[in-house]
């Protein structure tokens, strides 16, 4: 359903890029996003953006890489390159381990995005059900 999702994002922000200028540049600014972990309740929070990346694809095919940034764990499918800010951790690590299987499984947290440390250290970025806008 994910993967989905994340075609027919792609394919809505070609299409209004194609509309809007005629081409579109095959490499530029491209909006890397990810989910938020929360260790305690063992869920994910919807895609929200981490930063720009220049690429010329940022695809979502990926395994599952967790990204530290500001204090929070995230989770994304999304390929390299990853945000300058995070950092990336060990696949091998308890809380990674954890984070990916919550991915695997699905697992929306169903409290309020921002509720909880984990979002506040995202602040400043914006919290969307699409995982990638602006491709």
């Amino acid at each position: 359903m994910m993967r989905l999702l994340l075609l027919l994002a792609r394919a809505s922000a070609g299409a209004l890029c194609l509309a809007l200028i005629g081409s579109c540049s095959e490499s530029g600014p491209r909006i890397y996003t990810a989910r938020l972990y929360r260790s305690g309740a063992g869920c994910l929070e919807p895609f929200t953006a981490l930063g720009l990346v220049q690429s010329r694809e940022l695809g979502a095919e990926c395994d599952p890489v967790c990204l530290r940034l500001d204090g929070g764990l995230f989770v994304s499918p999304v390929c390299p390159p990853y945000p300058a800010r995070a950092s990336v951790e060990a696949p091998d690590g308890a809380e990674c381990v954890a984070a990916r299987e919550a991915f695997s499984r699905g697992a929306p947290c169903d409290s309020p995005p921002g509720d909880a440390a984990g979002a506040d250290a995202a602040s400043g970025l914006v919290t969307s059900d699409a995982p990638a806008a602006g491709e």
